[in-house]
């Protein structure tokens, strides 16, 4: 019978009590059981699910199946079952949730397909196969897992298969649900387990490199948050991105992990702050998440590190902050998802030793100008990097209420 701790749904009891990240751990103790154990009483769970499991490979003429629930700490994702048919030796039993990109891309309510084995590797597949489609498994508003479908010929997700699939996953949260010995998806579970998603998916807020120093911060005080910062590095390069989302709580939440997983994907294709703003924004205006609304801003440095270029929409402050004055230096372009293209601009700015640009949005800028008044000639300063970021956290610890406050700040060495 299920198991539930922490408000997380469990199919087998034990599995995951005592795991270790030694991969060869994993391997001899796997976090499923193995087709032979599986019962035939229709009352168990893991029956009923396989059995779905293997429905759904006929139906879809898929090669293989398998379903992964998220861990209690919400860092994992579990392999739980996987489909009899279509015997798959290379199961990655145990995932890092972060990395694990087509299942984050899923959980923030797409259906991911996958069309050839090049892609596969982008979206970090569980196993390999010329193609695959990958589903969100949700209660509510809490996402419990992902329901991978995997093919032996490339581009096999076509449209119906990909509704199928979704028909499939219902059909198992169905069974998911009916387990539980009481409902998951109340408002406080929720909200903490969104809240650990979401801080699961920011990176490590305060980095040192070579040229330059890197803060971030998001305010998340007792709700989801709308806002995210991140960061990316290559041999070449630095990126740094922050982006804030509009709607509800929920809807802004779940479109700032769009926007974020998006503009991680571009941010590696094109070394232009436009060109991730525009592509991002394509993602918004014709994807699945309905009509929702973003800000962002995107800054790369040259290959030399000496610049950096930007480029901005919607509503957000960004700050050249010298050791003399602080200057606004953005053009801001339209807010993601309002237009079909955006015409976003790119900034270059060559910063002093010493210099700081700072990100903001809108409502962080507005809880730091309440702090200390511009038009009087106050001014932020920049040279103690440490104390100025310690300074802005606090200034915005003093609204409880901010859910999509965001800054961060680049200093060059």
């Amino acid at each position: 019978m299920p198991t539930q701790e922490s408000g997380h749904l469990r199919l087998f009891a034990g599995h995951n009590d005592h795991h270790s990240d030694d991969s060869s751990e994993i391997q001899s103790r796997p976090y499923l059981r193995r087709d032979d154990s599986v019962s035939d009483d229709p009352n168990d769970l893991v029956y009923r699910v396989q059995a779905i499991l293997n429905n759904g490979v006929d139906i879809l003429h898929a090669s293989a199946a398998a379903l992964y629930l998220i861990d209690d700490e919400t860092r994992h994702l579990l392999l739980q079952v996987p489909s009899s048919l279509g015997a798959v030796s290379n199961w990655e039993y145990k995932r890092q949730l972060k990395s694990a990109h087509g299942d984050l891309k899923a959980l923030t309510g797409h259906v991911v397909t996958i069309q050839n084995s090049e892609r596969m590797k982008h979206w970090n597949a569980p196993t390999e196969f010329p193609s695959a489609v990958c589903i969100p498994v949700v209660d509510g508003m809490v996402p419990l897992g992902t329901l991978w479908f995997f093919f032996e010929e490339p581009e096999a997700g076509n449209d119906h298969v990909t509704k199928m699939a979704e028909l499939i996953g219902s059909h198992i949260e169905s069974e998911l649900n009916r387990a539980e010995p009481e409902p998951i998806g109340n408002q406080s579970s929720a909200l903490k387990y969104g809240m650990l998603w979401q801080q699961n998916r920011l990176p490590n807020p305060s980095i040192d490199c070579d040229q330059w120093l890197l803060r971030g911060h998001v305010s998340q005080n007792s709700a989801l948050t709308s806002g995210f910062f991140d960061w990316d590095f290559t041999d070449e390069r630095i990126s740094a991105t922050l982006g804030v989302a509009q709607g509800s709580v929920i809807e802004a939440a779940f479109t700032a992990a769009s926007v974020q997983t998006a503009s991680r994907c571009y941010t590696k294709l094109t070394q232009k702050p436009s060109e991730v703003l525009e592509s991002t924004n394509q993602s918004i205006w014709t994807g699945g998440i309905g009509d929702q609304f973003a800000s962002m801003v995107n800054i790369q440095t040259t290959s030399d590190g000496a610049q950096l270029q930007l480029s901005a929409a919607g509503d957000c402050r960004v700050l050249l902050i010298k050791s003399q004055e602080n200057v606004s230096v953005a053009q801001y372009g339209p807010d993601l998802g309002t237009v079909d293209a955006g015409d976003y601009e790119d900034v270059e700015l060559l910063l002093d030793s010493g210099d700081t640009l700072g990100v903001f949005s809108d409502s962080a800028w507005d809880a730091v100008s309440y702090r200390f008044d511009p038009s009087n000639g106050d001014e932020l300063c920049g040279e103690d990097l440490q104390h100025l970021y310690s300074e802005l956290k606090n200034m915005l610890s003093y609204s409880e209420s901010l859910t999509d406050a965001v800054f961060i700040l680049l200093q060059k060495v």
